[in-house]
């Protein structure tokens, strides 16, 4: 059903060139395809400028062409230091403007009404300066959308010259495009340096001047360039009035960034990210850049480093008299792969150092042990800008934006010395000035404040260092140099976020506080856009002003209950440990098996009556409620014509928990004759599953691991956005005991797209199966960032902390799951995870209960359950329904229509519409063999992580501290439409 994913990376007036808006739909396979179903049918864009700064709008109308209802992903980044301020969405044919709402609770709300099959907008910021939204539904046969984007910019300085710059280098036609620029408070004429086309020119309507052109089935010819030549020293002040006699400034200081001389390195490092997503910076700018510099410092030694997954040193080259022929050849050849691993970065003994690289850390956080200036160097069009801008602000270097800068000038700042802003002198009429920190001035600058009262001086001071050289006095006055309409506080509260955000973990709660205030897109804002008034009463957000008065109404009078919350898990886990205790004490006798009649009809026809009675009629059914919101249904479906079913083991009714228990006295193992009477020596035989991709072919002549990477290398441009192609090579390269390369094709999956918590999940279950443990905490940690209102998210973190011997810290997560707050929809998704969670907290009671603190964990749930047997099924992706299948030596199938076998086998409940996941367990094994299988019954999406992963953990002899455990994990091998038996991954034999 949320089949179409549409990329769309439109560059806003940023000196650089642009990407114009692409869409692309799943070609089924986890990759995308370009297609001309869902197309950009109308873009508008109005610009007003005032000055040295601009106010953005850009409409976007995605048009449906095929048959079916469509879902669209749109993903943008901004320029340096910009942020998206603005978002509506059409709702009703209307546009909607968004408000702005916590990002964990949008995502929350948004998960949460998706259910219903309509989905809220939700504007957010991802990794790096990048914004997302999801479009959901697109009409079939011509249906519309539209998607409005609201940002504020500040001109570049050009020559003696500030320039707006709009991008239209469109390579396919759009069939309906406007643009319309206004220009305020301009005596002269803008100067159109580039034009669209001829129509397009200004003319003065009062004090205003206004160029626009409409144009169907059109294809721009030309970018958009005006000039506004530096002559008026009033512009360079803007003041908007604000509550009581405060005001909003921003003011741009004219002032010749001249640099000074500095010794130049002897020992210079050049760091290369060497990463996959390496490959999408420009190269030919970087190595403008480095001619450039040899320019000027002719002699002197390279070293060079390359990161990736991992850190690895180069080749060392000597330059004399400015030659780097065989430094440049040298980074030219350079191989992109792997994900990105800031923590391995290590400790370097030149004098300065040079880092290419986008800053997006995708596979590790950052360790920064480096003491030396450090350049950051950015060339790509998704930047992590913060991240850079902490290292060279750290170590005493510069950020090079060469994304948006020329590279030819943006070399002065590590030739020389460059002018810094240093603050400003004290003034009680000022207060929040931003920036706050030393900056380095390139081409202009400008500072953004609060002015108290009517008039002041600002003076500022420049210099070298910490010396003061310079200082510059600008006259705020607000009854001359107030405006109208123009959101000066939008400036303001943008400069002082992009600082904030410079040490984000420390100032979350004042980036919430400013993003909340001014509707500024942020790492812990998002916009969000509701279909009806009854939902922003229901989730308890404020809406837009369009909609008070129908809130206000509907609050006033009780009109629409609150979102009921299930306040947590604890009473069910209490009723399910009660159960499990029953299940586990009961006897489980062999029964007396005696020979069956024969039928009339043919013993082939009965036999396969049954598997229709058992699997296939009930299989047929849930298909048909697949959609089904209500539990209840879906339980009625898997009982029907079933002679004997096993229903739920209880209803699940929520309520809160209140009081903690103190203290709780765990017995030594050693004296547990429990224990040993369970222990049953047995073998895990795990299956492997092997790919039927075409592309696996390509490796059937391959002889040892660096003959497959080669051909890995070689094939990867083909499916380069497949991450089931990283997957399948990795798979292949571990199984033939080349860990390194392994992981390091499997990293690659970590660059593949930004903030997708399928990929993540993805990675952290093949990290587990590799027992790299490190890495499997890295991946679940930002999913539980991205997705703290999943119940799964917290066991998966829990799980990877238990693997990596932080033993309370997985017990302390596991424990969240059952006292969380989750909105009934989510809940009732997850229900009966609290089985599962039952079983991990007491394995880890078990098994480290001295090493454990557990004054905080309820007694109830506390029970010693020990089995001989216990499998574990974990899926990457929502609205998926992937089966459990154990059949015994008596050849009985425990499954979730027939969920207690004759011999005590135990399946938990059902997960249709979740991530999972399912466990069977058996306290006794009785001698024979065991099939494990998995059956991939409903997978209803198909989006950038590919075909569900799926990853069972097999235990045997679980809880009683001599536990071993063997991993699987791979991707849904079964085509749409396919039957199945499901799939063997593994057996054990006792």
């Amino acid at each position: 059903m949320r089949s179409l994913y549409i990329k769309l990376l439109l560059f806003f007036p940023v000196l650089c060139l642009a990407q114009i808006p692409t869409i692309e739909i799943p070609d089924g396979k986890g990759g995308f395809k370009k297609n001309n179903d869902v197309v950009l049918q109308k873009l508008a864009i109005e610009t007003k400028i005032t000055g040295r700064i601009s106010t953005n709008v850009v409409t976007m109308v995605f048009k449906n062409n095929s048959n079916r209802l469509r879902q669209g992903r749109v993903t943008f980044p901004l320029p340096e230091g910009v942020n998206a301020s603005g978002y509506a969405l059409d709702i009703n044919g209307k546009l909607r403007n968004a408000v702005p709402v916590e990002k964990e609770k949008a995502k929350e709300v948004y998960e949460t009404i998706k259910k219903r099959n309509v989905d809220p907008g939700v504007l957010e910021k991802v990794e790096g300066n990048n914004f997302r939204t999801t479009v959901y539904p697109i009409n079939a046969n011509g249906g519309e959308r539209t998607v409005q984007i609201t940002y504020h910019y500040e001109l570049k300085k050009s020559g003696n010259n500030y320039q707006y710059f709009l991008p239209l280098n469109y390579s396919s036609e759009i069939p309906e495009f406007t643009i319309k620029t206004m220009v305020f408070q301009n005596a002269d004429s803008p100067q159109l340096e580039e034009k669209p086309d001829g129509s397009f020119d200004f003319i003065k309507k009062g004090n205003i001047w206004i160029a626009e052109t409409h144009k169907t089935k059109y294809k721009p010819g030309n970018n958009l360039k005006i000039n506004f030549p530096q002559n008026n020293e009033n512009q360079n002040v803007l003041i908007q009035k604000a509550a009581g006699n405060s005001s909003y400034f921003l003011a741009g200081v004219n002032i010749n960034p001249n640099e000074r001389a500095k010794k130049l390195p002897n020992r210079l490092a050049i760091v290369w990210d060497n990463s996959l997503s390496g490959s999408k910076r420009d190269h030919i700018k970087e190595l403008i850049l480095l001619e450039e510099y040899f320019k000027t410092n002719k002699n002197l030694t390279i070293r060079t480093y390359f990161i990736s997954n991992t850190f690895d040193e180069g080749k060392t080259f000597k330059i004399n008299d400015g030659n780097w022929t065989e430094l440049k050849a040298y980074l030219l050849q350079t191989t992109y792969d792997g994900g990105t691993d800031f923590g391995q970065l290590k400790r370097l003994k030149e004098d300065e150092v040079l880092f290419f690289t986008d800053g997006l850390s995708s596979f590790g956080n950052l360790k920064l042990e480096w003491d030396q200036p450090t350049y950051t160097i950015s060339s790509s069009n998704n930047v992590n800008f913060n991240q850079l801008k902490f290292i060279s602000s750290k170590t005493g270097g510069e950020f090079l934006n060469l994304n948006e800068n020329d590279p030819k000038k943006e070399v002065k700042k590590l030739l020389f010395q460059p002018l810094k802003y240093l603050g400003i002198e004290g003034n009680s009429s000022l207060s929040e000035v931003y920036p706050s920190l030393p900056q380095t001035i390139s081409q202009d600058f400008t500072l953004a404040g609060i002015l108290d009262g009517n008039q002041t001086q600002l003076k500022i001071k420049f210099g070298y260092g910490n010396e003061v050289t310079e200082t510059k006095t600008i006259t705020l006055k607000t009854n001359e140099q107030a405006v109208k309409d123009w959101e000066i506080s939008q400036f303001w509260a943008q400069k002082k976020l992009n600082e904030l955000e410079i040490f984000e973990k420390q100032n979350k709660v004042e980036i919430k506080n400013l993003s909340r205030q001014f509707s500024l897109v942020s790492n812990n804002m998002s916009l969000m856009v509701l279909e009806n008034v009854q939902d922003y009463v229901r989730y308890d957000i404020t809406p837009p002003a369009e909609l008070m008065g129908q809130f206000n109404e509907i609050v006033k009078n009780k009109q629409v209950q609150k979102d009921e919350r299930v306040k947590d898990l604890m009473d069910d886990a209490e009723r399910m440990t009660k159960n499990l205790k029953d299940w586990w004490n009961k006897d489980y006798e062999k029964q007396k098996s005696y020979p069956k009649p024969k039928k009339v009809a043919d013993s082939a026809v009965v036999q396969r009556l049954e598997e229709v009675v058992v699997v296939g009629y009930a299989s047929q059914e849930r298909r048909n409620v697949a959609d089904s919101s209500r539990e209840s249904d879906i339980q009625e479906v898997r009982v029907r014509g079933i002679a004997s079913v096993s229903k739920r083991s209880s209803t699940f009714a929520v309520q809160a928990l209140s009081g903690r228990v103190a203290g709780i006295e765990i017995k030594g193992r050693s004296e547990s004759e429990k224990i040993e009477g369970i222990i049953n020596p047995g073998r895990i035989n795990m299956i492997d599953i092997a790919s039927k991709a075409e592309y696996m072919k390509f490796f059937n002549e391959a002889k040892n691991p660096e003959m497959m990477y080669q051909v890995y290398l070689k094939t990867r441009k083909n499916y380069e956005n497949l991450p089931q192609y990283y997957f399948d090579v990795s798979q292949l390269l571990l199984k033939n005991n080349d860990k390194k390369l392994g992981l390091k094709v499997l990293s690659s999956i970590a660059d593949l797209d930004i903030e997708d918590e399928e990929l993540y999940k993805l990675l952290a279950y093949k990290l587990k199966q590799a027992e790299v443990y490190d890495k499997e905490l890295f991946a679940s940690q930002k999913v539980l960032e991205w997705r703290p209102f999943d119940p799964q998210s917290y066991r998966d973190y829990a799980l990877a902390l238990e693997d990596n011997q932080q033993y309370q810290e997985a017990l302390d997560n596991l424990y969240k799951v059952l006292t969380q707050s989750y909105t009934k929809e989510l809940a009732d998704r997850d229900n009966g995870i609290e089985e599962i969670i039952i079983m991990e907290i007491n394995q880890l009671v078990s098994n480290y209960g001295n090493r454990l603190n557990l004054k905080n964990i309820n007694p109830k749930i506390i029970a010693d359950l020990p089995v001989n047997i216990r499998v574990v099924i974990n899926w990457n992706k929502d609205d998926t329904d992937i089966d459990l299948w154990v059949t015994d030596p008596n050849k009985e199938r425990c499954m979730y229509s027939h969920k207690e076998t004759e011999i005590g086998g135990r399946l938990s409940d059902d997960f249709t519409r979740g991530f999972g996941p399912e466990q069977f367990l058996l306290k006794k094994a009785i001698k024979g063999k065991y099939q494990i299988q998995t059956n991939f019954f409903g997978e209803r999406q198909v989006g950038i992580a590919g075909p569900t992963a799926i990853m069972a953990e097999v235990y045997i002899n679980y809880a009683t501290g001599k536990q071993e455990r063997k991993t699987v994990v791979f991707q849904n091998q079964k085509e749409n439409g396919e039957e199945s038996d499901g799939i063997l991954i593994g057996e054990f034999e006792f």
